[in-house]
């Protein structure tokens, strides 16, 4: 077991389609790694890149190892490659558990990546805090004040619903351990529903991906007010993409848009975009190569809710 540590949030196996199609003979294959700004251009085997040690291991209180997140990933990743290999590559259509298998892959590239473990960990900071506020209160309170507050105690089980210090303070400190699978539990049946695309491009660079390769975004969002603003599948307009491999990009959306679809280049270059401005701090590349647009932020629309609520107020009383 001492040797699974080298834990990847990103497949190596999934990486591997984006190795240099030029790499010289006897040379290990690489891809092309650039830093989120298009900056320090290298090449790496993707077997050495994104992936932390122990990142999904739970550690028992007897100090052992349980590698079962580990293993259940290893196992999607291993159908994955299958399905890319042999029905994605030759446009053939995917049978019911092949459409959820790779529903649950795409799944989990959403949810197992650090900016997602440090996203999760946020949400259950103030929780926390809160309750060691609580906790610290109470060793001077008088009898007085905590029957004040009674209503706000700590509760020492799940009994009435609620949920006890040792679950949050565990939830902030592992919350990929603790969440990762019931996530990926509920998520993927969610994502089963929409359409499934897969954009097609023969261009020699390709889709690109990155340390967080799975994007959902809203076209729309803009025309929003900034609290509604997060992309969400409550949304017809919600798109969630996933590149696949150079040559095949994922696209799930509500739009009743299916199928294999050969993509323009302005397709490819916006998908691209996309995934290099959702990078947490990588984007990989299959050759050493950069398009300004995937660096081009693009102009405010003049409809955006900001711009139509400003003229609003130059015109009202």
């Amino acid at each position: 077991m001492s040797k699974h540590k080298k834990q990847h949030f990103v497949p190596a196996c999934y990486l591997k389609a984006w190795r240099a199609p030029d790499v010289p003979p006897r040379h290990t294959p690489y891809v092309w790694l650039f830093d989120k700004d298009g900056s320090n251009a290298r090449n790496k085997a993707p077997d050495n890149i994104f992936h932390e040690t122990d990142m999904y291991t739970i550690h028992r209180a007897d100090g052992s190892r349980d590698l079962v997140l580990e293993r259940g990933l290893n196992g999607l990743e291993t159908e994955f490659a299958r399905i890319r290999n042999r029905k994605l590559n030759f446009r053939r259509p995917l049978d019911q558990d092949e459409h959820t298998l790779l529903c649950a892959f795409t799944a989990a590239a959403q949810v197992r990546t650090p900016s997602s473990r440090e996203h999760h960990r946020q949400q259950w900071e103030r929780p926390l805090k809160m309750m060691e506020e609580m906790i610290e209160w109470a060793k001077t309170a008088t009898p007085e004040e905590k029957k004040r507050a009674a209503g706000m105690h700590i509760p020492s089980s799940t009994s009435d619903g609620g949920m006890t210090y040792e679950q949050v303070k565990e939830l902030h400190a592992h919350p990929l351990q603790m969440m990762l699978m019931p996530m990926i539990r509920t998520v993927t049946p969610l994502l089963r529903k929409l359409n499934l695309a897969v954009f097609v491009t023969t261009d020699e660079i390709g889709f690109i991906t990155s340390d967080h390769p799975c994007v959902w975004f809203d076209p729309e969002s803009y025309k929003r007010p900034p609290l509604y603003r997060g992309p969400a599948l409550m949304y017809k307009t919600i798109e969630i993409t996933l590149p696949l491999s150079p040559s095949h990009c994922l696209f799930l959306n509500r739009q009743g848009i299916t199928g294999y679809i050969d993509a323009n280049q302005d397709i490819v270059d916006d998908l691209n975009r996309r995934v290099r401005f959702e990078a947490e701090k990588y984007f990989v590349v299959r050759r050493n190569t950069l398009r300004d647009y995937w660096f081009d932020p693009g102009v405010e629309p003049e409809d955006s809710w900001e711009k139509l609520h400003a003229k609003a107020g130059k015109t009202g009383p």
